[in-house]
Order: structure tokens, then C-alpha cells, then sequence
């Protein structure tokens, strides 16, 4: 093993495009800065060029990591020559350790055969120039010059390279920060953002310091309520601030005046994301190129790493763990009652029965139903109500009884709904819970391990801040839809609708329900959906596990514990715990929004035991 780090990085290469990008960041600053890189295929033996060197010269670039560096030299010198581009020079980049007279044979053979000049680059030279004046390029190409050679912090190398915008926040504002990251890179900046480094097994407060120390360019701390309160946060912010032109604060909600916090940093004027997310990047941008600080990859390589934080690599783990579904077992009648009316029912008449009597309508003189209808019902005189074996006839009187069936099962538990005193909304179509005598509804439930808790099935939240803060009211709706499996089992799907309003009572309209609904439910993953999927149903029970209309063989059953099974393979929280953002930058910024969608849960979430 060599005993120079470098050395032994660089005669051990395996990812020869970063050795390229190596080779021509290096060149650049030894007198090739007008240096074009081209490399891939179809590079003609060329790796990179210089048309025109302010001296009328033009350049070829040919890199190598072969042993055979000979016999790649002479096939890099043909290929040019043959292709007619005809350099003023070339220059040959090898990672073999050249002796003076196999330096002094590549002179004399490219001289003699092509009449070019020769500026070669073997692997001492190398050496010599990123030990010396370019000794950023280690931090810059981590998958050469790699651990424990070159040591890291939260993925970074901590050679020192100030050429990294560091993204520092809380980790409430972690959807913000890692969004920030991600378009600067698309932008072509290098970027490392806390709630997307590789930290298990480090101090955060000490990785972000050793970074700020090293590799920082500009550090860039997301402000808000909840970063003001973390004294090792203000700390760094105070430490950095200390640097003229080194801190970029990034406002999320705070007032400065209100929240305290770093003298120096209250002196700083920040780029605004509080109204808008694309106005607070636009104002990183315009400070940025106000430093000069520009972009140090290309465009492509910053949307590759930008979209490789989109997709980790690896998001299961080898453990058992069990997955539970929105989707509850069913009981239905055999039977179905055919009602024949003396005379049509009026729309009030209707209304009111459909608050207590489960029934579908075939025809306006003809009902159906699981269960008796109750006095009121103005039914043609019989001895004894026909009934239905709707299982064994696909059809009555034009209706298929498969249909009829799921009809009925919804209208049951929306007549349960009602008598547990949920009120109906007729402008979404949904019965909700109110709010309980003034205050909110906090429901008692079991969950699915067994521990007795509470979950808030109504409350309120606000949209802005300050001045443009609007308090809003939530509450929660069941929706059903009943479901036969391959094996004739009944099951019912519960869906939540969340139902906003004002204040005062009154629904909103248009874009702004989508936008309300998002703001309530930004926080809520499959765990705070189950929880609340659990309040929705057991709020409904009739007894305990179960729900139930009617009596003996017109009972209509739900079980309240959701179907679960035992899934062999386990989710890595830790991988998808950087994929929240996600859902909610697209939310935020589809340009085709359709934020007044009545569809069940948040545009970025999965309700749990959904299609997936």
C-alpha cells in the first residue's frame, strides 16, 4: 500500500467520469482555464479541448487510469490526428508513475509522429498539484479520494474547500431547507442541507460546525419559532455571523423583533420564504450572484443530484412488521324488503326518513331495504312484505341487487351517523363531527396494539401570519364504500374527508378547500391517519368492536378492527423520513392545481390500507 493517501486514491480509481471531472478542474487551474470538457462517447480521443487559447493555439486533452499508458497515447494521438483537429499541443493525463525516460519517449514520439506539443501529467505530477495550491479538489471528489483516507462529516469531505451553500434548520423546517437544497442544486451550486446528511453515528452540532469551519461558502439558517428556541442553532448563528458576508438568514415565519435572537444576525436582512417559497429562492439567487458566487457544477450533474435525493436507494428493512388497512369485515342480510308505496314520497318526507330508515329507491313507487321501514312510510297494504334474496337475483326491475346492496350498507351506517349526533353537510354530500357542547371532539379510542389514547377528530388551524392570519375550523367525515372481495366477503372501505370552514360555520369554496385541507393535515403520515381512521369508527360503535343496524336477520355488521396482515419485510423510517417534502413541494407547485378536489386525504399523503 502506498503511504501517500493521494497516491493511493488516485492508483485505485473506479469512477472514471469523476476522474475526468477531476482532470479538467485540475488542468483549469495550471494554465488551461478556457478548458471544454468533453468526455463520454464519441469524444473522438479527446476528453476535453481549448479552441483557443488567446495565443491561437488549439489543445486536446486525452485522460487515462490504464497501465498500458503507452498504448493509449498512441491510440488517443492516432484517433485526433486521424479525425483531423490538428492541435497546437496535448495534453495526457495518466495515473502511472513515469520514470524521466519514459517522460522523455512520450515527448519525443508525439513530436516526431504528429508535431505536437506534449504537456504530460503522470501521477507525481498529480500528487504534487492537489497536495499544493489545489488541495479543495479532495473535498470536490469525494469517490476518489475517499474514507478513511480523507475523512467526513455528515458525507462531506472536511478537507478544506469553501465552495458549499450550507443549508442549516430546525428539523420542523426540514421540507423548506431540503426543497431550498434541491433547487439550488438543479441550479448547479454545490449544497449540503442538515436534514438530508448522513448523520447516524455524529454530533449534528459538531459536524455543522467542522463544515462551517472548512467547506462553507455561505451558510444559510432557516429562521422560525422553533430554530429560535434551540440554543445550540442561535450559537452557530452567532459563530458565523461573526464573518462578514457569510450569513444569508432565510425567514421562514419568525419576527425578529418579537422572537430575540443573535444581535448580529438581527442587523442581516433575509430572503423572505414566509409568502412565498419561489419569492424567498429568487432573493438566495439575486444574493448569491450579488457575492458572486456561481454555479460550480454542470446543469446535468446538479438534476442528478438533485434527483438522487428524491429517490434513496434502499427503503426496507429485513423484519416483519404488520400493515393495517382502511378496510373493515361486513355482515349483510340475505334478504332484501321490496316496499310497494300507496303514493310517491315528497322530497321533504325523504329527507327525514333518511336520517332514520336505511332504503334505496327503485322505482318512485317501489323502495328496498334491509330492515323495516318504519310507520310513517306510506307502504300499499300486504300480509306480508315481499322479500328478496338479492344474492341469487342480479336484477329488479331494471337495478342490478349487487348495487342496491352497496347502497344500502352506506345509507345503514349514515343513518348510525346521524344518531350519534353527526351533523350532515349537504354541500359536500358528508356527515361530520361537530364540535362537542363548544369544544372540540376528542375521541377515546383502542388502538391497534392495545393502548387506550385520544385522538382530535374536529379543531382549528390558521393559513398566514401576522396580519394575514386566517383561523379556520376542521372537522372530520367518514366516507363508506361498500366492497365485495373474489370470495364473496363483504368489507366496507372508510374513507376521511376533511371538511373546513369558517369561524363561523360557513364551508369555503373552490381552490381555497384544498388549500385549507393541506394546511391541516400537512403533519399527518400513516401513523396520525390510523389513529384517526380508529377515532372516525369507534365514535361510531353500536357495542364494543362492532357497529350495528337492525336486529336478528335484517342486522347489518361492521367490525371496527381493521383488516392487518403480517407484511415479511419492514419500511426503513430513517430512508423515507426525507421523502415528506416531497408530496408537499409538488402540491405546492403543480402547475396544474386542483386544490378543489373533494378526494380523500392530502395530495402529498397515502391514507392507510389505500390501493398501494
Amino acid at each position: 500500500m502506498s503511504a501517500d493517501a493521494i497516491i493511493y486514491c488516485l492508483e485505485r480509481v473506479t469512477d472514471y467520469r469523476d476522474f475526468e471531472r477531476l482532470c479538467s478542474a485540475l488542468l483549469a487551474g495550471v494554465g488551461y482555464p478556457g478548458i471544454d470538457p468533453l468526455g463520454g462517447t464519441g469524444d473522438e480521443g479527446r476528453d476535453a479541448i481549448v479552441r483557443d487559447d488567446g495565443a491561437s493555439r488549439k489543445i486536446a486533452f486525452a485522460y487515462t487510469v490504464r497501465s498500458d499508458w503507452r498504448t493509449k497515447l498512441a491510440h488517443d494521438c492516432k484517433r485526433v490526428h486521424d479525425k483531423g483537429h490538428a492541435p497546437d499541443s496535448f495534453v495526457f493525463v495518466c495515473t502511472e508513475a513515469l520514470s524521466a525516460s519514459e517522460k522523455d519517449f512520450a515527448h519525443t514520439f508525439v513530436l516526431q509522429n504528429y508535431g505536437w506539443a506534449l504537456d504530460l501529467f503522470d501521477l507525481e505530477r498529480l500528487r504534487a498539484q492537489i497536495a499544493g495550491f489545489q488541495q479543495h479538489l479532495i473535498a470536490q471528489h469525494p469517490s476518489i479520494f475517499t474514507p478513511p483516507f480523507f475523512p467526513q462529516r455528515g458525507g462531506q469531505s472536511v478537507a478544506e474547500s469553501r465552495d458549499t451553500l450550507l443549508i442549516d434548520h430546525d428539523p420542523t423546517d426540514h421540507a423548506l431547507a431540503t426543497w431550498l437544497a434541491r433547487r439550488l442544486s438543479l441550479a448547479g451550486f454545490r449544497t449540503w442541507c442538515q436534514g438530508t446528511a448522513p448523520l447516524a453515528g455524529e454530533d449534528a452540532d459538531e459536524t455543522v460546525r467542522r463544515l462551517l469551519e472548512v467547506r462553507a461558502q455561505l451558510y444559510l439558517p432557516m429562521l422560525s419559532s422553533a430554530s429560535f428556541s434551540d440554543s445550540r442553532f442561535l450559537e452557530r448563528c452567532t459563530l458565523a455571523a461573526a464573518k462578514e458576508g457569510f450569513v444569508l438568514p432565510c425567514n421562514t415565519e419568525v419576527d425578529y423583533g418579537a422572537a430575540g435572537g443573535p444581535t448580529r444576525l438581527r442587523k442581516l436582512e433575509p430572503a423572505y420564504f414566509s409568502a412565498s417559497w419561489n419569492t424567498g429562492l429568487n432573493e438566495v439567487l439575486a444574493r448569491l450572484a450579488a457575492l458572486g458566487i456561481r454555479p460550480a457544477l454542470e446543469i446535468e450533474r446538479g438534476r442528478q443530484i438533485a434527483l438522487r435525493d428524491y429517490l434513496p436507494t434502499r427503503v426496507t428493512v429485513a423484519k416483519p412488521e404488520p400493515v393495517f388497512a382502511n378496510v373493515f369485515p361486513l355482515q349483510l342480510p340475505k334478504k332484501m324488503l321490496v316496499i310497494d308505496l300507496s303514493r310517491q314520497l315528497t322530497e321533504a318526507e325523504i329527507n327525514d326518513l333518511r336520517g332514520r330508515w336505511a332504503f334505496a329507491e327503485i322505482t318512485k313507487f317501489c323502495l328496498v331495504a334491509f330492515s323495516s321501514p318504519p310507520a310513517a312510510v306510506p307502504s300499499a297494504p300486504v300480509k306480508r312484505t315481499p322479500e328478496l334474496l338479492w344474492e341469487e337475483v342480479p336484477q329488479k326491475d331494471g337495478k342490478k341487487t349487487f348495487d342496491l346492496a352497496k347502497e344500502l350498507t352506506r345509507r345503514s351506517l349514515e343513518v348510525v351517523c346521524a344518531e350519534k349526533g353527526l351533523k350532515y353537510c349537504a354541500d359536500r354530500r358528508v356527515f361530520y363531527f361537530p364540535e362537542h357542547e363548544a369544544s372540540e371532539w376528542n375521541q377515546s379510542i383502542q388502538h391497534v396494539d392495545g393502548r387506550v389514547t385520544k385522538v382530535q377528530l374536529t379543531g382549528m388551524r390558521t393559513k398566514g401570519w401576522g396580519d394575514r392570519a386566517s383561523p379556520f375550523l376542521y372537522q372530520l367525515a367518514p366516507r363508506f364504500s361498500a366492497q365485495r372481495d373474489f370470495d364473496g366477503s363483504w368489507n366496507m372501505v372508510v374513507r376521511i374527508y376533511i371538511r373546513v370552514t369558517t369561524l363561523d360555520g360557513g364551508p369555503f369554496e373552490g381552490k381555497e378547500i384544498g388549500r385549507r385541507r393541506k394546511i391541516v393535515s400537512k403533519s399527518w403520515w400513516n401513523k396520525e391517519w390510523l389513529a384517526r381512521l380508529l377515532g372516525v369508527v369507534q365514535a361510531l360503535e353500536t357495542s364494543a368492536g362492532r357497529i350495528k343496524i337492525a336486529e336478528g336477520q335484517q342486522a347489518v355488521i361492521m367490525l371496527t378492527k381493521p383488516l392487518s396482515w403480517e407484511c415479511p419485510v419492514g419500511l426503513d423510517v430513517v430512508a423515507l423520513s426525507g421523502l415528506s417534502d416531497i408530496g408537499e413541494e409538488i402540491a405546492t407547485y403543480r402547475t396544474n392545481e386542483d386544490d378543489e378536489s373533494t378526494g380523500d386525504g392530502p395530495a402529498k399523503n397515502v391514507q392507510p390500507g389505500q390501493q398501494t
